[in-house]
């Protein structure tokens, strides 16, 4: 009796000593916890926290008597975000130095730059939906670039897009470097009410869109081993009824571990102008005021930034930036399609003590000079600014 018990329980010590050393069931354990890793990650992919901050001592001006010089804070802004796993994530930064007051067509603020949720989908998680407040889908590298980058931004970026906006995106990875993209928005964080009366004009023969919205088609690529990079955008919006907006946008970037390089070209043709910068110089040159200060049609507005940024060891950097712009109309044959140009232009030293760490010192010049039109005798613009600072990214969490 004790025989066969003894060699039933050798046989069942065998078969769980091989079990052990089974490599099958030792990957069948492993899927089962990379599994469960999925559904449950960690905390520290569920919260990121970076502070973006750019600040300096600023001489503006300079050669006119009413020079000033001053400490300013350019930027400061904060990012969250985290992965829930590895098909959701989010996304959320502030500008610290904007109003957090709601705006009129979305309940948003100026303060929020995005807040959304992306979430992965369908084979090999080739497609991805992001809904919430997002980054406009624009073809522009100076756009993209970190903000505290940019000493200072052309007018197509800080004055004419709709840089953050609320909407939904749908995005398919065709290849691992090429994607397609197609982004439903609001044209406007404001009204159409509201921007009439908060800039002085009036309606005039214009009604409001019933759906006032837009819609960007972009195919971001790669080429080389991701040393060139595109990102070209096709935009269609309405603001006004029966007006329709149409933009193209044409961003390219170069990239090294030395050295970055991008060219920006972009076309916009404002069937209503809400941008207001053509607008404000044709009713200006027709002396209207009240009733009859209103928006112009067909006001196109062009664009070419360049930027080159260059290590020259390995804790020295020189950045270039340099942009011209154009402000014109189809329709008032008297002004053109070229009453209004505008220079954007930067030079900066930068010194980056730490390889790994995104602190650069800088001393740089920033200059803006506007013109027009001799037709409507209004002087030259000019801005310049030399600046002593620091910008740096840091990673909190």
């Amino acid at each position: 009796m004790k025989r066969p018990l003894l060699i039933a329980f050798c046989a069942l010590f065998l078969s769980q000593v091989a079990k052990a050393n089974d490599p099958l069931d030792s990957l069948k354990k492993s899927a089962v916890k990379d599994s469960l890793s999925q559904e449950e990650p960690k905390a520290s992919r569920l919260f990121n926290l970076d502070l973006l901050f750019r600040a300096g001592f600023n001489a503006n001006d300079l050669g006119n008597p009413e020079s000033r010089a001053n400490a300013n804070l350019d930027e400061a802004r904060v990012l969250m975000s985290g992965d829930y796993n590895d098909r959701l994530s989010y996304k959320v930064r502030f500008r610290l130095n904007r109003s957090f007051a709601p705006t009129t067509q979305d309940n948003s603020s100026a303060a929020l730059d995005f807040a959304f949720l992306k979430y992965k989908f369908g084979r090999d998680d080739k497609w991805a939906l992001t809904v919430g407040k997002q980054s406009a889908m624009v073809g522009s590298y100076e756009f993209e670039n970190n903000p505290i980058y940019e000493y200072k931004f052309t007018d197509y970026v800080d004055r004419i897009l709709n840089l953050f906006v609320v909407g939904g995106m749908l995005s398919y990875q065709v290849v691992p470097d090429h994607s397609l993209n197609l982004q439903i928005y609001n044209t406007s964080n404001h009204s159409f009410n509201h921007l009439l009366a908060n800039n002085g004009y009036a309606a005039g023969d214009l009604e409001a869109s019933k759906v006032p919205m837009g819609a960007y088609f972009t195919w971001v690529g790669a080429f080389a081993d991701k040393k060139f990079n595109t990102k070209w955008s096709f935009n269609v919006s309405q603001f006004a009824k029966g007006n329709t907006n149409r933009s193209v946008s044409l961003a390219n970037k170069y990239k090294t571990g030395k050295q970055m390089i991008y060219l920006d070209l972009q076309y916009s043709f404002f069937a209503v102008d809400h941008a207001l910068i053509g607008t404000s110089v044709i009713n200006d040159f027709y002396g209207r005021t009240g009733a009859d200060r209103t928006l112009n049609k067909d006001v196109v507005y062009k664009s070419a930034i360049l930027r080159y940024d260059q290590f020259l060891t390995d804790k020295w950097e020189l950045a270039l930036k340099g942009g011209i712009e154009t402000a014109g109309s189809d329709e008032d044959e008297t002004l053109g399609r070229q009453f209004r140009t505008n220079y954007t232009y930067f030079a900066a030293l930068q010194h980056k003590p730490f390889k790994t760490k995104d602190l650069r010192f800088y001393l740089g010049y920033v200059g803006n000079t506007v013109t027009h039109k001799d037709i409507l005798q209004v002087s030259n613009q000019q801005f310049n600014r030399v600046s002593l600072g620091a910008y740096f990214t840091l990673p909190v969490l």
